[in-house]
């Protein structure tokens, strides 16, 4: 008995290109595991900074409770409900 896989890409394929925050699009149902994942988990958090969990799924292609999870485990404090992030760029407008 032999078995196939049906995966959209080979689990070896690279991760997609950077965007401007530094996080990559995964393609869906690809897992990522060593090297990869330790700079897919830096890049979430340090955009977490900045972004929403959401904004944060539709730039990486995973879901929320996926980018949720990895936050948690990695001892993020998370934001309340409704916090809305700042940027640098907001806060020269006011001045």
């Amino acid at each position: 008995m032999s078995f196939t896989t049906t995966a959209a890409q080979p689990m070896d394929e690279p991760l997609g290109p950077p965007t401007s925050a530094g996080l990559r699009r995964i393609p869906k149902g690809q897992r990522i595991t060593g090297k990869d994942a330790a700079l897919f988990t830096a890049a979430v958090i340090k955009a977490y900074k900045t972004k929403s969990i959401r904004s944060i799924c539709e730039e990486t292609g995973r879901s929320y409770g996926a980018i949720h999870r990895l936050l948690t485990t990695n001892g993020v404090t998370m934001l309340s409900r409704g916090y809305q992030h700042t940027t640098s760029a907001s806060s020269a407008d006011t001045s």
